[in-house]
């Protein structure tokens, strides 16, 4: 067997796309996979072979000492073909392949865009530089590696048109086939939304939407909130607003499958304008409709099985509500025209076939 070697030390160790998609499936075909990660111990779960790293202290202690701490412990496992997930690994996988390794980058994002919202970096001047070395040192790096991979065609070609290749984030039908949906405890219209529970996601907008109609409607939230004071201010908008915790793949599935629609009304930042949202495909293969920014991209997308609306305007995300609410039988029309949609395009399993063949390319099968 073929040993493989995932490394992130940004990431939990279940991510639904390193985890439960990618090292899943190398198992899956046959390779002897690691997985260096955050974790609380070694262990092996579903054949991956988890190796522990320490919780970060800060940023600061993650990009200096953990990065190292991942790279001696993936060096261990002996590996030929190591995988990265986070861009400040990347001096991690230019010493692997200096050291005659076969390295795959792999960027869930188009980063120079999301480094454009990084508020904690300074002004916007100041971001505009980082972002602008930070492209810079990532063309340098990209030099040294054998694949480049990402989740959209146009960040696949940003990065690299020669060593770029196209893997979706697209969900695991058979694993949300085999959630069950928990039991209601109300007749509410419920709407979700899972993610991370930033400002840019829309949240609070989605929360003074949601609490216009306290006896009709509830929302579900499920992530986590990117500071104390934004999750008080979105919870104490409205009392049929309820944040279930940061739960485990198969457990959202089975709420997701409990609610009526799914919420993503995220912020037009640059990262987000061309993106493919893995929680909208989900929710359509929950058989959910969704509530989604009226982004051009998306609309294309999407237009099938969704309604769109400026994420800044609470009248509009009201509207959205009001009509689905009215309008049943055209909203479970919605959910199963995208049910079918994500079963005959969007699924995980096709996109494996690819993860496959590019790794057996690279171990030479």
């Amino acid at each position: 067997m073929e040993k493989v070697c995932h490394i992130s030390t940004v990431h939990n160790a279940f991510d639904g796309r390193i985890f439960h998609k990618q090292c899943c499936s190398l198992s899956d075909a046959g390779y002897d996979v690691f997985l260096v990660v955050t974790h609380t111990k070694d262990e092996t779960v579903n054949g991956v072979k988890i190796r522990a790293l320490s919780p970060s202290k800060n940023r600061l202690h993650r990009i200096l000492i953990k990065s190292w701490s991942a790279f001696f412990k993936s060096l261990k496992t002996k590996s030929k073909i190591y995988h990265f997930h986070d861009p400040e690994l990347m001096f991690v996988g230019v010493l692997l392949k200096v050291l005659g390794k076969k390295v795959i980058f792999d960027s869930h994002e188009n980063v120079a865009h999301q480094i454009e919202t990084k508020e904690w970096l300074g002004s916007k001047s100041v971001r505009k530089i980082v972002k602008n070395v930070y492209r810079l040192i990532e063309k340098f790096n990209i030099l040294f590696f054998n694949r480049v991979i990402s989740v959209t065609p146009e960040i696949v070609q940003v990065l690299s048109a020669k060593k770029g290749v196209l893997i979706r984030n697209y969900p695991i039908i058979s694993k949300i086939d085999d959630a069950l949906p928990i039991k209601k405890n109300n007749d509410k219209l419920t709407f979700i939304y899972v993610g991370g529970l930033t400002r840019i996601r829309g949240i609070k907008e989605v929360c003074e939407s949601v609490k216009e109609f306290p006896n009709e409607l509830q929302l579900f939230l499920v992530g986590n909130w990117e500071s104390e004071v934004y999750q008080n201010t979105c919870l104490s908008v409205g009392k049929n607003i309820e944040y279930l915790g940061l739960k485990p793949l198969g457990e959202v599935y089975s709420i997701m499958k409990t609610a009526d629609v799914g919420i993503a009304t995220l912020y037009p930042e640059k990262n987000y304008l061309n993106s493919l949202p893995i929680k909208a495909f989900e929710y359509m293969a929950c058989g959910l409709p969704i509530i989604m920014s009226n982004f051009p991209y998306w609309i294309k997308e999407f237009k099938n099985n969704s309604l769109f609306v400026n994420p800044n305007k609470i009248d509009e995300i009201k509207k959205a509500i009001v009509w689905l609410k009215n309008n049943k039988d055209e909203r479970l029309k919605m959910g199963q025209t995208g049910k079918k949609e994500v079963k005959e395009k969007y699924s995980w399993e096709a996109e494996a076939k690819t993860l496959i063949k590019m790794y057996d390319e690279l171990s030479g099968k």
